[in-house]
C-alpha cells in the first residue's frame, strides 16, 4: 500500500453576508478559475444557465424555486471581474470520477439523525485543488461542501436539509438530450427548499449528462437518480439505506451499457463496492452513526479495487465526505480515509 498524499487539511472557504455579498467574497477568492471558465464560455459562444437574459427552462426554473442563487452568481461576477452571462461552471465541464455514494435515512441511525456522503476516486493531482466551502448567507439557505475552485456544486449540503452526492454512471446514451445542465438540476434540488417539485422538474425536462447523484432529505428519504441525456431513473433505497457505485441499476439503463462501459464496470470493481457498503451499513441498521459510516468507506475487501480505492496514483481514493445535515456537520478526509484523519466543518 502507499500514501499517496500527505497528511493535512483540506483549504477552507467561509463566506457570510447577504446572498450577493457572499458571491462577491467568492468571486474574489476564485477569481482565476471564473476567469478561465468566463473566456472558455465566451470562446464556445455560452451564456450561463441562470442569467433571465438567456430565458428558457433553466433561468426559468431558478427564478422560481432558488431566486437566490442569481444573487449569489451575479455576486461572484462581480467579485471575479467578469460579463454575469459568462459566470458559472465551464461549459466544458470537470469530468466525474468512480466514487461510492450512500445515504441513511434518520429511522436508521443511532441518534435519529440521516447521513449521506462518498468517497472520491480520483487521480492524486485533484488531491491538491480540494476546498471545503462555507456559504453562510442571511437571505437563503447555507451550503456546506467538498468542491474544486470554480464549481459551486461540491458535494454535500444545504440548510434546506437535502444533501447531494454524485458519481460517473457506466453507460453510453443513444442520442444526446435533456434540457437542464447537470449543475443547475443539482443547485436546484440541494437550494430550493422543495425538494420533491426539483425531481419532477428534472424528470420532467432531463439533464445534459450521464451521472448519478444521490439525493437525502432530513425527514423524509433516501434514493438516487440515474441521468442519461435526458432519461431519468429514480432508484429508491433498500429498508432506508441507499448505496450507488457506478454500474446502472435502473433496468431501462442496462440496455445502453456497453463492453466499454462493462470494462470501466470491472476495472474499478463497481459492484463489489456497492454490494459491500451495502453489506457493512446493513449491518448497523439502528446503530449507524457519523463514525461508522466513515469506517465502512475505509474498507479494504476486494483490495486494490476496494471501497476505499488503492488502484494506483491515476486513481485512487482522495477524499471522504460523511454529511450530518440537521447538525450542520460536514466531516472531510483530505486522501484516503484509512491514512487520514477527517476534519470536522460546521455551517
Amino acid at each position: 500500500m502507499t500514501r499517496y498524499s500527505a497528511e493535512g487539511e483540506v483549504p477552507f472557504l467561509n463566506f457570510e453576508g447577504t446572498s450577493h455579498e457572499c458571491g462577491i467574497q467568492l468571486g474574489l477568492a476564485w477569481a482565476h478559475s471564473l476567469r478561465v471558465n468566463a473566456e472558455r464560455a465566451r470562446e464556445a459562444n455560452w451564456t450561463a444557465w441562470w442569467w433571465k437574459g438567456r430565458g428558457g427552462v433553466t433561468a426559468n426554473l431558478v427564478d422560481r424555486m432558488c431566486p437566490h442563487l442569481v444573487d449569489l452568481i451575479r455576486g461572484m461576477a462581480q467579485g471575479a471581474g467578469v460579463p454575469e452571462e459568462l459566470c458559472g461552471c465551464s461549459p466544458i465541464a470537470m469530468p466525474l470520477t468512480e466514487c461510492t455514494s450512500f445515504s441513511v435515512h434518520k429511522d436508521h441511525t443511532l441518534d435519529g439523525r440521516a447521513i449521506a456522503g462518498q468517497t472520491k476516486d480520483t487521480s492524486n493531482a485533484r488531491t491538491y485543488f480540494y476546498q471545503v466551502l462555507r456559504i453562510k448567507p442571511n437571505d437563503a439557505p447555507g451550503i456546506l461542501t467538498l468542491t474544486y475552485p470554480g464549481e459551486l456544486l461540491g458535494h454535500g449540503f444545504a440548510g434546506t436539509g437535502t444533501s447531494v452526492f454524485r458519481n460517473s454512471l457506466y453507460v453510453t446514451p443513444r442520442t444526446k438530450g435533456g434540457d437542464l445542465p447537470f449543475d443547475a438540476a443539482c443547485l436546484i434540488a440541494l437550494c430550493s427548499n422543495r425538494l420533491a417539485e426539483a425531481v419532477d422538474a428534472i424528470r420532467k425536462h432531463g439533464v445534459r449528462i450521464v451521472a448519478h447523484i444521490t439525493v437525502a432529505d432530513v425527514d423524509v428519504r433516501c434514493f438516487g437518480l440515474e441521468l442519461c441525456h435526458g432519461l431519468t431513473e429514480v432508484i429508491e433505497g433498500r429498508g432506508g439505506i441507499y448505496v450507488h457505485a457506478n454500474h446502472a441499476v435502473a433496468g431501462a439503463f442496462r440496455t445502453l451499457v456497453t463492453k466499454a462501459n462493462e470494462e470501466s464496470q470491472r476495472s474499478g470493481g463497481s459492484e463489489h463496492r456497492q454490494k459491500r457498503l451495502y453489506e457493512l451499513l446493513e449491518a448497523e441498521r439502528g446503530r449507524l452513526t457519523p463514525q461508522v459510516a466513515l469506517a465502512a468507506l475505509c474498507d479494504h475487501q476486494n483490495f486494490p479495487l476496494s471501497i476505499c480505492a488503492h488502484r494506483g496514483n491515476g486513481t485512487h481514493t482522495s477524499a471522504a465526505v460523511v454529511a450530518e445535515p440537521s447538525r450542520g456537520l460536514l466531516h472531510v478526509t483530505r486522501g484516503a480515509p484509512c491514512q487520514n484523519w477527517p476534519r470536522t466543518y460546521s455551517l
